[in-house]
């Protein structure tokens, strides 16, 4: 199923491809951690279990990942953070490309949720921050 994600998210317009284990498949074009927030507030199991493949993870989508309970993620970019986090919940994960931070949208400082989730280590945690922030921010 992480093949099927994968080329999914090479080929079409995609920034999110979510297999779920009973095979249903969602896709999103919108940016940031939003696919992964619409899931966990909307289709809350969808998660457990899924392929998914992702364009950029931060820490921020890998905490929302990790909560909603994935087995195994593509990136073609992921941070160091993102990283250490799959290692340290055992989720299988492949990348195209390893950074030490995601960088913002203008390329001059820190993406803002690896910002705001630089300290967080719980998935829940990360979770409530991140809506707090977007309801302020949207």
């Amino acid at each position: 199923m992480l093949n099927t994600a994968k080329t999914l998210l090479k080929t079409r317009n995609f920034t999110l491809v979510a297999i779920s284990s009973d095979k249903e498949v969602f896709t999103s074009s919108d940016r940031g951690v939003k696919p992964l927030l619409h899931l966990l507030e909307n289709e809350k199991d969808f998660l457990k279990g899924a392929s998914v493949a992702d364009k950029v993870i931060g820490k921020a989508a890998a905490l929302l990942m990790v909560l909603g309970g994935i087995k195994e993620v593509h990136t073609n970019v992921i941070s160091e953070p993102a990283a250490e986090i799959f290692e340290k919940h055992n989720i299988t994960f492949f990348f195209d490309k390893k950074v030490e931070r995601i960088i913002n949208r203008k390329g001059d400082g820190l993406c803002p949720m690896e910002t705001l989730c630089i300290d967080v280590e719980e998935p829940s945690e990360a979770f409530e921050k991140i809506k707090e922030w977007l309801e302020k921010h949207n």
